[in-house]
């Protein structure tokens, strides 16, 4: 229950932040007020601060300070297009992501998040942010990507836009801080885009795989100044994370946010200020009915690991006191983006090893199956969906866990200081599953 009276607190304070600057007359779009609780923002720091007082101080003015530094990284960002691009045909623009393996030889685009083809959605201009250091060889008409060509540290440029920034704030300390950060370049280097290529008057609707990032909200914020007509989609495409503070309702978000569970539409309309009229429940489409998704017995590992002796002392913990856990089969699983990382190589060894100790413990070959997820995760939620146990390992139990309080579908047990097990009471209500042909076109063509 204490858990989530503090969580209740931390939406709080996001909704109070946010209409104070709507008082103040402050520039709203800023990563200041991107309050994503599961990584490295600004808007987690400045929560934190909130929570934590004058000790986490320290660390949001370093990563104010770090942030800011970053943007001397950010000079080279190209456009790479077809040499026969054309923007008149184009009715919808999806922006996304893209990596090297999203294309086939054709330069044809296939999307992770939507599950379509840039081939068969000839109306549509897809404009991606690459994620990734290649590039594919041949590149379709209606594609578009924009990505960083070296990344070298560049002193003249960063100064100079901070002066820019500092001009455009009117030499305001306080706008200067909301308008400049690393997380809005890539939303400039997007609108210079459009402002040279794209006919807004023909475009009629623009959807993203939507994160509430600033990147996001310059984009809608150009859109509109051009066509005030066109209708602006956001996909939640992810499970929901414990607290998506950063998907909190403003003046620039989404006309319409596409949701997979009853539980999200729910939650957005009591907690994160959303009008009932923009909520829109369709079926999932980055989780089909029949994908397979493997999590037994696995312990999935983090992004960020920003404290390795709360992940080894609680999995010993686990390891020694959960009777329903067959770890003798348990398999560690690195993150994806983390496969080359030193940091995450050790603790993959380190819980290894605690296994391998105690596998002679461990005889009874009837127990269950059960994945443990660590850090902040909407892991744990995908495989409650899919009927597997869990148990989840947090780094600060207020931000990572999961609540009743916040979510009343959910049984939580918690286990240890930083461990918790759930079980859903009625499935199919955080992640509604796709078993439906053409499901973007029935539910997400706006």
């Amino acid at each position: 229950m204490r858990i989530g009276l503090e969580q209740k607190k931390i939406l709080d304070i996001s909704k109070k932040l946010t209409n104070k600057n709507k008082k103040l007359n402050e520039h709203q779009i800023s990563a200041l007020n991107y309050f994503a609780l599961w990584g490295d923002s600004l808007g987690f720091e400045r929560i934190k601060c909130k929570i934590y007082g004058v000790q986490n101080f320290f660390n949001f003015c370093l990563k104010i300070l770090k942030d800011i530094v970053a943007i001397a990284f950010l000079k080279n960002y190209k456009i790479l297009k077809n040499s026969k691009f054309n923007s008149k045909p184009f009715k919808k623009l999806i922006i996304s992501r893209s990596i090297i393996d999203d294309f086939d030889r054709r330069g044809n685009y296939k999307d992770r998040y939507f599950l379509i083809n840039s081939n068969s959605e000839k109306d549509t201009l897809f404009i991606l942010i690459n994620s990734g250091e290649k590039l594919p060889q041949k590149i379709a008409k209606n594609v578009i990507i924009i990505y960083q060509k070296g990344r070298s540290f560049e002193l003249f440029f960063l100064l100079k836009y901070l002066l820019n920034k500092i001009i455009s704030s009117n030499f305001s300390i306080n706008q200067f801080f909301y308008k400049t950060s690393s997380s809005i370049v890539i939303g400039e280097v997007i609108i210079e885009f459009l402002k040279k290529e794209i006919n807004y008057d023909r475009i009629k609707s623009i959807l993203v795989p939507y994160e509430g990032q600033p990147y996001e909200h310059l984009i809608f914020e150009e859109a509109r100044k051009n066509n005030k007509k066109l209708a602006i989609g956001g996909y939640d495409h992810s499970a929901p994370h414990s607290i998506p503070t950063h998907l909190m309702y403003r003046s620039y978000s989404p006309d319409i946010l596409f949701v997979n569970g009853s539980s999200q539409v729910s939650f957005s309309k009591k907690f994160l200020e959303w009008p009932k009229r923009k909520i829109r429940l369709a079926p999932s489409l980055r989780y089909p009915k029949k994908s397979k998704l493997n999590f037994q017995n696995k312990v999935f590992l983090p992004y960020n690991i920003p404290n390795e002796t709360v992940v080894i002392d609680e999995f010993k913990k686990i390891i020694l006191e959960e009777p329903n856990l067959n770890y003798r089969s348990l398999k560690i699983k690195n993150h994806p983006m983390m496969i080359n990382s030193k940091r995450h190589l050790i603790l993959k060894s380190k819980l290894e090893k605690i296994i391998k100790e105690n596998q002679k413990r461990n005889k009874n070959k009837n127990k269950k199956n059960i994945a443990i997820f660590i850090g902040a995760t909407t892991g744990v939620i995908v495989a409650l969906e899919k009927k597997i146990d869990v148990i989840h390992i947090c780094f600060d139990s207020i931000f990572d866990s999961y609540s009743q309080t916040l979510w009343p579908n959910l049984r939580v047990k918690q286990i240890s200081k930083n461990s918790f097990t759930y079980r859903l009471k009625k499935y199919n209500t955080f992640l509604k599953f796709n078993n439906i042909q053409n499901c973007y076109k029935k539910y997400y063509a706006i």
